[in-house]
């Protein structure tokens, strides 16, 4: 069998490219299907061409992600925006007119090309059965979009929550953090500006060129270094440069790692240390300390559990580059894509295939009783739960299309760089063809940001990168592949969904959590959809 080769401008060392390799040796034992050739003899189906069909007051979610985007409603043949003060309200009834069971939350994107503004001035009580029952301009005659009255984008959940457990607040375990005022946000005191700033200082004028939304981006960075200013008047007798107590930490303008292999951060007592308050209280959002604490000992534990040598393989990639390949997971792709087919053409039932974007993607959620051998494929589910915690649980799968119909970036909201604004999670996407990395829409990743804890988690804007800066100073790799093969990755990695390209890719995704993070995230009432609400529901504990 022959291996699959890596495409020219690929920067992937030869070792580097040998262990990656090497990961699919073992793996394989396991398969049921000879290795594929990338390049061979699986190319993509033939979708569905027939343009859809839209009504006037029509509503849609823009930028091609199936749970969150700019909300466009449809009037005199065209897509334009909604603009509104940005209010829980508004996502409620917005959320519920799109299909979806409950909201989880609301915030602003502006289009990257121009559109038209159709209503603005919108005001929900959040009982409405609608947005035209709320109260609002008419049509293009408000008074716009503007920094008090944005375009209105969501966030929404499709599936309903009844397997995450709810605990108490008071009974959760965030080290260094104290649950009843773990999200309260940082409160300015006015102290006298004394000049003081430590050396650490990720928030300079500069950092904007690092970001895609460089306005917002400049008053954020103004905030900041007024908030550790502060914070250092506050308290002169304290060390301004408390967090380079730190030992083996990193920073830059997205937020701060240690080394994955890290001997002296290992476990959760850094975590209660003063150096740890010093870096919450002046540089930390509420939901970057929340994550902080969630998601360190699994970053760092102190002990691994037993597993195979195929197992370790797949952990030590992933903790040393945030993604492993494999080439093959030895299912049976003919009954994967014989529902994948049906499901994708099921453009009638909303709940469980959804169109974006005019078809430029396709996302079903049915359920697929041919994963069930990955499922329970214990190579793979010691690799996760080393990596995410024993107690780790699959939470669901989707079926994703994205179609020859995607035109560039500016209509899909995952081509920017980002995480996902979840910490620390896997996704497991298993290819239903070939594809290439050169024109196939390929994911990419930033190689070794997995463990970054960033700044700030909480708005959109914060978490997406200039395109220019990402290429320009990290190592990107672009994970196609062959058919019946796929990778594991963790999405709070800065990645993206390649736009570019002449073909479609047609894949399936499954996510993976730590057991207690979603349920610890669901009761200190985060706005993070955990699990993602755009998938199947399963629940199967590893």
């Amino acid at each position: 069998r022959r291996s699959v080769s890596q495409p020219p401008g690929l920067s992937l060392s030869s070792s580097l490219s040998a262990k990656m390799n090497a990961i699919s040796r073992p793996f394989t034992l396991l398969a049921t299907a000879a290795m594929l050739v990338l390049g061979g003899d699986h190319p993509p189906g033939e979708e569905n061409e027939d343009c859809e069909a839209y009504n006037e007051m029509d509503l849609r979610l823009a930028g091609a992600s199936p749970d969150a985007g700019r909300v466009e409603v449809f009037h005199e043949e065209k897509w334009g925006t909604l603009c509104g003060k940005p209010d829980i309200n508004l996502a409620k009834v917005l959320c519920k007119e799109l299909g979806f069971g409950r909201h989880i939350g609301i915030f602003t994107i502006a289009p990257k090309t121009p559109v038209e503004n159709w209503i603005s001035d919108i005001v929900c009580g959040g009982d409405e059965a609608s947005i035209f029952e709320c109260k609002h301009s008419d049509w293009a005659t408000g008074s716009g979009c503007s920094e008090e009255s944005p375009p209105i984008a969501v966030r929404c959940e499709a599936a309903g929550l009844d397997k995450v457990e709810s605990i108490p607040r008071s009974e959760l375990i965030l080290p260094g953090l104290d649950p009843s005022t773990a999200l309260s946000p940082y409160k300015a005191q006015h102290t006298e500006k004394c000049g003081v700033l430590p050396s650490v200082l990720p928030f300079g004028n500069n950092q904007t060129a690092s970001f895609v939304y460089k306005e917002q981006i400049q008053k954020w960075l103004e905030d900041r270094r007024e908030r550790l200013e502060e914070v250092m008047c506050r308290n002169p007798k304290a060390n301004p440069d408390a967090i380079n107590n730190f030992p083996d930490l990193r920073y830059n303008s997205f937020g701060f790692d240690f080394p994955h292999d890290s001997k002296k951060v290992l476990g959760n007592d850094i975590l209660k240390s003063e150096a740890a308050d010093a870096l919450r209280e002046g540089y930390l959002s509420p939901n970057a300390k929340v994550f902080w604490a969630l998601d360190h000992q699994a970053r760092h534990p102190e002990k691994l559990p037993e597993m195979s040598e195929a197992s370790k393989a797949i952990f030590r990639n992933l903790s040393r580059d945030g993604f492993v390949r494999i080439d093959d997971f030895g299912l049976d792709m003919n009954a994967l894509q014989e529902t994948a087919d049906w499901a994708l053409n099921q453009r009638e039932m909303k709940n469980v295939t959804v169109v974006l974007d005019d078809g430029a993607c396709v996302m079903a959620r049915p359920k697929v009783p041919a994963l069930d051998p990955l499922l329970t494929n214990e190579t793979v589910n010691a690799a996760i739960r080393a990596y995410l915690g024993q107690d780790s649980v699959m939470h669901g799968y989707k079926i994703l299309r994205v179609s020859k119909r995607l035109a560039g970036a500016d209509n899909y909201i995952a081509a920017d760089w980002h995480h996902d604004r979840a910490g620390r999670r896997l996704k497991l996407f298993v290819f239903l063809h070939d594809i290439d990395n050169m024109g196939g829409r390929p994911t990419e990743v930033a190689n070794g940001t997995h463990n970054l804890v960033y700044w700030s988690f909480e708005d959109y804007y914060t978490s997406r990168y200039d395109n220019e800066y990402i290429q320009k100073n990290f190592q990107v790799h672009q994970l196609g592949g062959p058919r019946g093969g796929g990778f594991i990755f963790d999405t709070n990695s800065i990645h993206r969904g390649s736009p570019y390209g002449n073909a479609k890719r047609e894949t399936i995704i499954l996510e993976y959590h730590n057991e207690y993070k979603c349920p610890a995230i669901h009761s200190l009432g985060m706005n993070v959809p955990c699990p993602s609400g755009d998938q199947y529901m399963a629940y199967h504990k590893l």
